[in-house]
């Protein structure tokens, strides 16, 4: 509570325009900018990757984020930049001004990069009030991200840099989005072939660094002191009766046990994790999401014998970082490749199956331990307020704490559960699980 921690980023400020252009870079094309080196999968970045790098390691997967800093975020609403329609891969981890990401591979001294895309200026045409200014102000995205990436290689001792021409890029693409080939073309083929001297290889072009090197504008590196405070995660795991076949339940309104529970919450205004069985989600994502929770899966039937479950609940959304195992059983279909396949960028299970207590960034994903939940007051009958005071003593005893509560346990606890909130957001401040895994990802920069 209240230790320090840092984070790194890689900066490049106004003051620095003239070094672009000498080198060849647009004078309208930069902006300034702050970059993130994250240990990370981007966006279908394990899927793509698997394609076109043979003998693919999960710990070789890289996200090299770009984002505009400075007097460039005090030009639009914030809103703007965490609007999810317009900033579709939902990249931020919690920072303003996320303009565009690339999907790294790194082995040694070979970079690959797959994937280029700004979100905020491919589809600012949602926002036609914004539309011209984001386009002027950030039309040169893709010239300082392959700078960032530029970087990225020279940081991490690569010397070769292999970039998909444009061909190879459109036949990797989501089949359900809409290819503009001069788009592509412009992105894979002409920019890189316009700053850089690179050299045809097939499908690919290779950049030489030693060659190039004259050509890279180098980013300042900074590390930020960041205070910390003791961090509570509450979730609900949302699964109504499915898992129990014992007869012990008690016949519940479902929907009003949800509805007092969001509006404890929304009197204290806590923003918590729901954990949502696939099946059941389209009947409850709206009344959740209109308080601004974090939503993620609880698998899609709640059967662990049922090892089709990501692929399920990719069918109902894209987009839910967060994965929450039924019963923190790590079933074979759980397994990192899988998962990361799946494009989940956390998985939140008991600190018994993972075998930790504290959350962190593994094998490319934010791996959380879950220090105790509700299953106590049902299984063995444990009065509430022993139940509670231990809860109350676990989260004072931790600089992160993550606890879950199910729904169908709540006539166990709901009408106390205002009070117990109270007591527990007097020990630390609540971050939803989808912010815990942001910091932990933004710690865990290079």
């Amino acid at each position: 509570m209240g230790q320090s921690d840092s984070r790194v980023a890689h900066t490049i400020g106004n003051a620095r325009r003239q070094e672009f252009v000498s080198r060849g870079f647009r004078p309208r094309d930069v902006f300034p900018h702050s970059l993130r080196f994250l240990p990370k999968a981007g966006p279908d970045g394990y899927k793509i990757a698997q394609r076109l790098v043979a003998d693919l390691d999960a710990d070789e997967l890289w996200e090299v984020v770009l984002y505009a800093d400075g007097e460039m975020l005090e030009e639009f609403p914030e809103e703007v930049f965490f609007d999810d329609d317009l900033v579709w891969h939902q990249q931020q981890f919690g920072l303003p001004g996320q303009v565009a990401t690339a999907n790294i591979v790194l082995r040694g001294d070979t970079l690959w990069s797959m994937v280029h895309v700004s979100d905020l200026v491919q589809r600012i045409g949602r926002r036609r009030d914004l539309k011209t200014r984001i386009e002027n102000r950030f039309g040169g995205w893709h010239s300082m991200l392959l700078n960032g990436v530029l970087a990225f290689a020279a940081q991490s001792g690569a010397t070769r840099i292999r970039l998909p021409r444009a061909r190879l890029a459109m036949r990797h693409t989501d089949p359900k989005r809409t290819v503009r080939r001069e788009l592509f073309e412009r992105l894979y083929d002409r920019d890189p072939t316009r700053l850089y001297h690179v050299e045809s290889d097939g499908e690919w072009w290779t950049l030489d660094l030693d060659r190039n090197r004259s050509r890279l504008v180098e980013p300042s590196r900074e590390s930020s002191p960041v205070a910390t405070v003791r961090t509570i995660c509450v979730f609900h795991d949302l699964e109504r009766a499915l898992g129990h076949d014992d007869g012990r339940l008690p016949d519940q309104d479902w929907r009003r046990t949800l509805t007092r529970m969001l509006e404890v919450e929304r009197a204290l205004g806590l923003r918590v994790t729901y954990n949502v069985v696939g099946v059941l989600l389209d009947e409850v994502r709206e009344q959740i999401a209109s308080d601004g929770h974090c939503l993620a899966f609880h698998s899609f039937n709640h059967r662990i014998d049922d090892l089709e479950q990501l692929q399920a609940c990719r069918r109902l959304d894209y987009r839910l970082k967060g994965y929450r195992p039924p019963r923190s059983v790590i079933t074979p279909e759980l397994a990192d490749d899988r998962l990361l396949f799946h494009n989940f960028e956390w998985l939140a299970s008991s600190q018994r199956s993972l075998g930790f207590t504290s959350p962190m960034m593994d094998r490319r994903l934010v791996r959380v331990p879950v220090a105790f939940d509700d299953f106590e007051l049902y299984r063995s009958g444990t009065p509430f307020e022993d139940w509670e005071a231990e809860a109350v003593r676990t989260i004072a005893a931790r600089e992160v704490a993550v606890f879950g509560l199910h729904d169908c346990y709540a006539h166990l606890w709901l009408d106390r559960y205002e009070p117990f909130l109270e007591r527990v957001l007097a020990v630390g401040e609540a971050r939803t699980v989808d912010e815990l895994a942001a910091e932990v990802t933004l710690a865990a920069a290079v």
